[in-house]
Parts: C-alpha cells; sequence; structure tokens
C-alpha cells in the first residue's frame, strides 16, 4: 500500500529537477524563447548593431548583421536579449532584431515575447559620463578614416575637431562612439586627442581602458562556440555601497580557459565604492562549459556584466 505515495514522490521529484535543470540552462519551463535574428537596413552598409547596458544609456558591445540572438522580453523601444557569444542578458533597440533571417518582421504582440514596459531606472546610481576626445589630423588632412572592428578599409570619416566619446583603447586603435548613429568605431590613437587645442594622447593616464589589440584571426569563424556559464553565483554588496544604495552594472573582459575557469578578469566600466573588486571577486569563482572549435576546447575571451541591486 505504500507504494503507491512512493511513486508520487519520485514523480514530484524528477519534475522539479527537470525545472531546475532548464532554470540552469538559462531556459523557460513554461515556453521556449524565440530567436531573433540582427537586422541591418541598406543605409546601415553592415555596420554593427550597438548593444546597451540596463536602461539603455552606455553602450557595452555590438551585433553584426544576421548574427542570432535569444529574445527574452520586450522593454519600450528596446528588446531584451542573450547573444550567442554568452548568457548574460544585454538590451538593443527593437527595430534592429527581426523575427526572420531575411526579411524585417518586428516582436510585437503578436511575437508571444512578454511586453514588460520601459525600464524604470531612477533609482540607479550615476554612472560615470564617458570620456571626450577631440579629432587630430596631420597636416594636409581634412578628416580622419574610420574603421570597422576588424576592416582595413574606411567608408566614413570623421572632421578635424569632431568631439567623439573614447570607449577603449585597442593596440594603436582607440574604439570611439560618435553621431549620428553612436555605433562604435575604430581610428588611430594617433588622431585623438583629450585636448581640443593640442594633442595629449589616451595612455595608461588618461583612465581609458586598454583591452589589447583586437584579435581578428578568427572573426568571423562560424565554426566556434562560445563558452556558456554554468555556475555564476552573485556578487556580494561592500558595505560603502550598500550604505549610499548603490544601484549599478560593472562590466568585466574575461578570458575562459579550456576547463571553464576565469583568468585575466579586467573592469572594462567600473562603479567604484568597492564593487568593482566584488565583481571581480564573484566572476574569479564562476565556471563555463568553454568554447569549442571544430569541437576542440579552444580559450576565448568574452565579456560579463555583474548587476548590483539592492532591494
Amino acid at each position: 500500500m505504500k507504494s503507491v505515495p512512493l511513486l508520487v514522490a519520485v514523480f514530484c521529484v524528477a519534475t522539479a529537477g527537470s525545472l531546475l535543470s532548464q532554470a540552469l540552462d538559462g531556459q523557460s519551463p513554461v515556453a521556449p524563447r524565440p530567436d531573433g535574428f540582427v537586422f541591418c537596413s541598406d543605409h546601415d552598409h553592415g555596420q554593427p548593431v550597438p548593444l546597451y547596458g540596463r536602461c539603455g544609456k552606455r553602450q557595452i558591445g555590438s551585433l553584426n548583421c544576421g548574427e542570432k540572438v535569444t529574445v527574452v522580453a520586450r522593454n519600450g523601444d528596446l528588446l531584451r536579449i542573450i547573444p550567442a557569444s554568452e548568457r548574460v542578458p544585454r538590451f538593443v533597440d527593437a527595430s534592429a532584431i527581426s523575427r526572420q533571417p531575411d526579411k524585417f518582421v518586428p516582436f510585437d504582440n503578436d511575437s508571444g515575447v512578454p511586453d514588460r514596459g520601459p525600464i524604470d531606472c531612477s533609482g540607479l546610481g550615476e554612472r560615470r559620463p564617458l570620456v571626450d576626445g577631440f579629432v587630430v589630423c596631420a597636416e594636409g588632412q581634412t578628416s580622419v578614416p574610420v574603421h570597422g572592428a576588424c576592416s582595413g578599409s574606411s567608408s566614413e570619416s570623421l572632421s578635424c575637431g569632431e568631439k567623439v566619446s573614447v570607449l577603449v583603447r585597442r593596440g594603436d586603435m582607440v574604439q570611439i562612439s560618435a553621431p549620428p548613429h553612436g555605433m562604435p568605431r575604430y581610428v588611430p590613437a594617433s588622431s585623438v586627442s583629450q585636448q581640443p587645442d593640442h594633442f595629449v594622447p589616451f595612455d595608461d593616464a588618461s583612465g581609458v581602458a586598454d583591452l589589447g589589440a583586437r584579435d581578428c584571426g578568427n572573426l568571423p569563424d562560424r565554426n566556434v562556440t562560445m563558452p556558456h556559464a554554468t555556475f555564476a553565483p552573485g556578487p556580494e554588496y561592500s558595505e560603502q555601497a550598500r550604505k549610499k544604495k548603490i544601484n549599478d552594472t560593472v562590466l568585466l573582459s574575461l578570458t575562459v580557459t579550456v576547463d571553464g575557469t576565469t583568468r585575466d578578469i579586467k573592469v572594462v566600466k567600473g562603479v567604484g565604492y568597492g564593487l568593482d573588486e566584488k565583481a571581480v571577486a564573484a566572476v574569479s569563482r564562476w565556471k563555463f562549459t568553454p568554447a569549442l572549435k571544430d569541437g576542440q576546447p579552444i580559450e576565448k575571451e568574452i565579456t560579463v556584466e555583474v548587476n548590483f541591486h539592492l532591494y
């Protein structure tokens, strides 16, 4: 007579284990999340689409045209998505993601993606502003060519003296954001100055992070599967940040090794108050399935966000 309760208990445990497994894999136990495709219009000339952090106020990366993403939710004019390269949610303009790979079909009310409304950013701590830079031209030049991430050619240029926002340093190049699109572009470091009236380079003393020269040898590489987090404990709050009620996000770059551990963790965009150190400490404990190339594990550099929110 005790076999029936035992079977019921086994069934409940198995069901709970299945739901937990789906949650760890980043999947919804209720309904699968749909795929989306990065859509670039003709006037974009195939340039990458910018990725934003929470509230869409700070650019933290980009997506290539045609790239597949997982769509999580709609937030006003933004879509919350998960790029294939990592399992951390990002935000992108809703007009840049299509339900179909060959034509633009928006994620509207008929798409089945939940609409959670615009994000309330009133409680977020003040972010550090981007650093201004000024385009410097050599004698006889009237403009400076602008390049894509790994492109040797250029179809755009910046006028001498034009103001830009400097994001990071990349070897002998500087990643900048400039109107009208605000998308990340690259210009020679010798062409951007900290001062408008005389040349002051963006060196170590400038405070702009140096992420090293981009490795373009593997771009694009469709034979590579990006690493995925399997164990990602949240960060601890510093006492200073807790007292000041700081809510913000730290952006880190790191290398995932062939055994799924992390190394070379660097702060790309910090917030201070001791939270940068707490973010590094948390990510140092994360575990990943390593990136694969042709089925073999390889090391891979990625970026991750570490969110700090007091509830």
